[in-house]
């Protein structure tokens, strides 16, 4: 689900909106003075003619404050009544400067819904290392430091060898129920869509198995071991559950197709659009496509490019919005499930 209320103001603000972009890479020893250079490059490209000083100056401002290493990728949107978003994207955006009837949003909404709230847990036997992220941004850390008294199994021999490994078994299983419900608590914290465990093949054993059915249920063990190799995997995990999400959604639209409930014909989308009928739009947005509109949509006026004016117009009746792949039953760049 994309979180996209915040965007209410800016497409309900008058226009026209100027939009820039441009990649934002940090990993070079002049980040800074690159980051500078594509605003320069994207100030002059503006038409100064639209957009007076006093406005240039606050946006010349603004920039100048922003960290360079914010993100991959940074999407500035300014409509004419001021109303501004910047928005730093985890993955690089291509350089864009243009005005138009509304704003360019789909780069920012794609970036959105890659950027899932997930629990990374690093465990052994003695306790965990829980970190939150949405995307790129750590949104909280926790560490479980359990009892490491008869941790390790020993091997006394005699009759007190299996009292000594039954007391290592009972130890390792209270650390993971501390482990499980520390998880538990920063799942519901941050709200995350998935969890992953990585850590010893029996600590992270235990600690799944100790779960809620709940979480259990959104949680992925990691094979991986070296912390680079827990980042690779969970971003590829990542990158097919967003895979998976678009599969089911276009598969709903496929199936209710000519039940009136769905709808992949532009023309028809945009009228349900304008009577609030929409319940979930998809959009593909190439950038290269001019398309626009021939008539008022929702209030936006004709000549609006048509991905654009879909998605104001979505955001403006509350519709879930997911930006897809090139899909086999688009006969344009939208389609949609209806609400009725």
């Amino acid at each position: 689900m994309i979180r996209h209320a915040d965007l209410r103001r800016l497409v309900e603000a008058d226009g026209p909106f100027l939009t820039v972009s441009f990649p934002t890479r940090s990993d070079l020893d002049d980040a800074r003075h690159r980051f500078d250079i594509r605003w320069k490059n994207a100030r002059r490209a503006i038409d100064d003619s639209r957009w007076n000083e006093a406005t240039l100056r606050e946006l010349d401002a603004l920039v100048a404050g922003l960290p360079h290493d914010g993100g991959a990728g940074l999407v500035i949107v300014r409509a004419q009544d001021d109303s501004t978003l910047v928005e730093f994207l985890d993955e690089p955006v291509a350089e864009y400067v243009g005005e138009s009837l509304v704003p360019r949003l789909a780069p920012v909404l794609e970036a959105r819904q890659r950027a899932i709230p997930h629990v990374v847990v690093e465990t052994d036997r003695a306790g965990a290392d829980i970190h939150a992220f949405e995307g790129g941004r750590v949104l909280s850390t926790d560490q479980v430091e359990g009892d490491t008294e008869h941790i390790h199994r020993g091997h006394p021999g005699g009759w007190s060898q299996r009292r000594f490994q039954q007391r290592a078994e009972n130890t390792w299983e209270r650390n993971a129920d501390d482990v499980a419900e520390a998880i538990e608590e920063m799942d519901r914290r941050v709200g995350a869509e998935l969890v992953f465990v990585a850590g010893e093949v029996r600590a992270k054993h235990l600690v799944h198995d100790a779960l809620s059915e709940a979480v259990r249920s959104h949680t992925t063990l990691v094979e991986a071991g070296s912390p680079e190799g827990i980042a690779e995997e969970v971003v590829r995990l990542l990158s097919d559950h967003v895979a998976r999400s678009v599969r089911v959604l276009a598969e709903q639209v496929r199936d209710r197709l000519g039940t009136g409930t769905a709808s992949a014909d532009v023309g028809e989308v945009l009228a349900a659009l304008a009577d609030g009928r929409v319940e979930h739009l998809l959009v593909h947005d190439e950038r290269d496509d001019v398309t626009v509109t021939d008539h008022d949509v929702a209030g936006i006026p004709a000549g609006a490019r048509t991905v654009d004016a879909a998605v104001t117009a979505a955001i403006r009746s509350d519709a879930e919005i997911t930006v897809v792949p090139a899909l086999a039953l688009l006969d344009g760049p939208i389609a949609a499930l209806l609400r009725w």
